[in-house]
């Protein structure tokens, strides 16, 4: 039966409307979709060893002739079936645990190949090997006997089943495909065609033909990034942006203001900031910083050569709590140099018309009528938060294009940035300032949380109730999965534990006025303790608060808990961080080494890239929201193809013979 890549996956011998339906949750509904369903990884089991081989290996694959099988039931009702094979020199018995009807499949006579590993040394055991019927020729093999690819699975439909669905249309595959790279870069490159990748990647005639398939594959994915990457630079480079001429006099002065000195990081960051902004064509620069880095101090030296070169800015910040926060403190670094600023948060509040100032504010900023003709620096906290609609429409208002500068407290590791990032220019951010002393973070096993809370009672008590303390739970209201809220443990807390202290109850179900005067409350010391959601993981600056106790904590991900942790230790005090598991942790041994990892390590780019290898990056960033690729071959460490796929993206882009739209469509992701 002839198909096309838009086939539906019933046209595939073997597939009815209940596999179709399985195949669904796959994300495989038509015969493009099962040849893009790529093998994760490879088993070769091409060496066929004898049974005595097999015996001393202790694991492997191994060809034997059926001499028995019978189904034997155990006092403990277990249903066992005990296969006895043979070859010319000797003999193994296999057995499969509930699945009695092999005594009908494995028959006596037949030769099989059998792949596993010996379990019970003594008696030459194996169990659940796996196995199919030897053809004679590695060729008509679909599994055994040959190198084979483990897919992603899903309950109804394992590798092997995928793998026959392939083999139907193995013999199409090259047809359904032409080649869309121009045969020069195929060349230049040392690239096969994707007809010939697509067939080896499933069925692979030799390690180094798998090897080639891969490359290809993985060149396809990487390129359809560097594309957009390159796209966006060219684009830029088209944009005109007004200069802001960097006054070094009023730079200098503005260092002189302030009460500490500034980071090796720190000022590096501001010198390449100072350096793009003096361009007439716009900054894009994203400011990549561990938590309590010092961000704001370098975004307070850009906004104030941008108002003296007589310019306005706008500074968007996520969260009302947090434009509030930031229209404090930069009302207080720039006070001494006479900036005007403004606080926008409110969709009714008109911006008013005077010029040479900074907007601080939310998304009601887009709202509002009319933005200031000098508006010439956008700068975007934490930009994830945002939709990409609504940063648009603040870099396409006019004529000119204004700087942008985008800051982020959520550490992002070197192999990510170049992929995510690859058109913006990077500045990392990674010492600490000198006056703050690293915070101690400590795993709380649950037996000693009592005296933990002891410990933390004492600690305020003794600082006469000037130290104070977060408590962070993962949900507000309780639920019977042994997770703790934030409402049920305010009230254990504060009955409890806390009683002679003043306890404050904090989460995203209140409004805004309500959270931000209890924050004002605890800032101004009201309250010794403040229970919370992780509503206060992001930008919360208490210099007092100095203790961050978080239950539940691997319900949490390793950027959320750093940024947790991030909430203290933002003074010179000595300050803490107490993780403390659930129940269960022991049973959930990657959670427990995560939450040990953590307690172990203070850098917020060491615990990122962590988090990256063993979650992956979908997981960790959120796809949809990070724009991570989600690649199936390509690794998004390689940077050296990152850079390959560079060179023939822009190649494709300036040379009007290569069709690249065309490319772009038919590019394997």
């Amino acid at each position: 039966m002839q198909i096309s890549k838009n086939s539906d996956i019933t046209t595939v011998k073997g597939v009815g409307e209940k596999l179709k339906k399985v195949l669904a949750n796959l994300s495989i509904e038509t015969v493009e979709d099962l040849i893009k369903h790529i093998p994760f990884r490879y088993r070769d089991t091409r060496e066929i060893l004898s049974i005595s081989e097999f015996k001393e290996a202790e694991e492997g694959t191994f060809l034997a002739q059926i001499v028995d099988t019978k189904n034997i039931y155990t006092r403990s009702r277990k249903k066992l079936t005990v296969v006895k094979v043979v070859d010319n020199e000797d003999k193994l018995t296999l057995t499969f645990f509930n699945q009695t009807y092999l005594t009908k499949i494995l028959k006596k006579g037949d030769w099989y190949i059998f792949d596993g590993k010996i379990t019970n040394k003594n008696g030459k055991n194996i169990y659940n090997p796996k196995y199919e019927k030897y053809q004679g020729d590695s060729e008509l093999q679909t599994n055994l006997g040959k190198i084979y690819g483990i897919y992603h699975e899903t309950k109804g439909v394992t590798s092997r089943n995928i793998r026959k669905l392939l083999l139907e249309i193995k013999s199409q595959i090259p047809k359904l495909f032409t080649e869309y790279l121009p045969p020069d870069i195929l060349q230049k490159e040392k690239l096969v065609e994707i007809n010939e990748a697509l067939v080896q990647i499933h069925f692979p005639d030799s390690k180094d033909a798998l090897e080639m398939a891969r490359e290809r594959l993985a060149f396809d994915e990487m390129l359809r990034v560097a594309l957009k990457i390159e796209e966006q630079a060219i684009e830029r480079s088209k944009q005109k942006s007004k200069e802001i001429k960097v006054d070094e006099k009023l730079h200098k002065d503005f260092l002189e203001t302030l009460p500490y000195q500034l980071t090796k990081d720190q000022n590096k960051a501001i010198d390449e900031i100072y350096n793009d902004i003096a361009k007439d064509f716009p900054m894009n620069r994203l400011l990549n910083g561990d938590v309590g880095s010092g961000k704001t101090v370098v975004a307070a030296s850009a906004i104030l050569q941008c108002v003296k070169s007589g310019y306005s800015a706008i500074l968007l910040a996520p969260t009302t709590v947090l434009a509030k926060q930031h229209f404090e403190t930069l009302k207080e670094i720039l006070k001494p140099l006479d900036v005007d600023i403004e606080l926008c948060i409110s969709e009714e509040k008109t911006i008013s018309d005077a010029d040479n100032k900074l907007i601080v504010g939310t998304h009601a900023v887009l709202f509002q009528k009319e933005l200031p003709e000098d508006f010439n620096l956008l700068i975007v906290d934490e930009q994830h938060r945002f939709g990409v609609e609504q940063r648009e429409l603040l870099l396409n208002i006019g004529e000119y294009t204004p700087h942008y500068l985008t800051m982020t407290a959520t550490p992002i590791p070197r192999s990510l940035t170049e992929v995510v990032f690859g058109s913006t220019d990077i500045s990392v951010i990674k010492q600490k300032p000198a006056r703050r002393i690293e915070i101690e973070t400590k795993y709380v096993p649950l037996k000693k949380r009592d005296a933990c809370f002891e410990w933390i009672r004492d600690r305020i008590i003794n600082s006469n109730n000037q130290e104070q303390a977060f408590f962070v739970y993962p949900i507000i209201e309780e639920k019977d999965n042994g997770i703790k809220s934030v409402k049920g443990q305010y009230k254990i807390l504060k009955d409890k534990y806390f009683r002679n202290l003043n306890v404050a109850l904090l989460h995203g179900g209140m409004r805004d006025k309500e959270k931000q005067e209890i924050l004002n409350d605890f800032r101004s010391k009201k309250y010794n303790i403040l229970v919370s959601t992780s509503v206060i993981e992001v930008g919360i600056d208490i210099p007092d608060a100095t203790i961050m106790v978080i239950e539940n904590a691997e319900r949490f991900g390793l950027a959320q808990l750093h940024q947790l942790r991030g909430r203290v230790g933002r003074s010179d005090l000595e300050s803490y961080c107490f993780v403390i598991p659930s129940e269960n942790i022991e049973e959930k041994e990657n959670s427990l080494e995560r939450l040990k990892y953590f307690s172990k390590h203070n850098s917020g780019f060491d615990v990122a890239e962590y988090d990256l290898q063993q979650r992956g990056p979908g997981e960790v960033y959120g796809v949809n929201q990070s724009g991570i690729p989600q690649f199936k071959v390509a690794s998004l460490g390689d940077i050296e193809l990152l850079h390959r796929t560079r060179k023939v993206a822009r190649e494709l882009l300036l040379n009007d013979n290569y069709n690249v739209n065309k490319i772009k469509e038919k590019l394997f992701i």
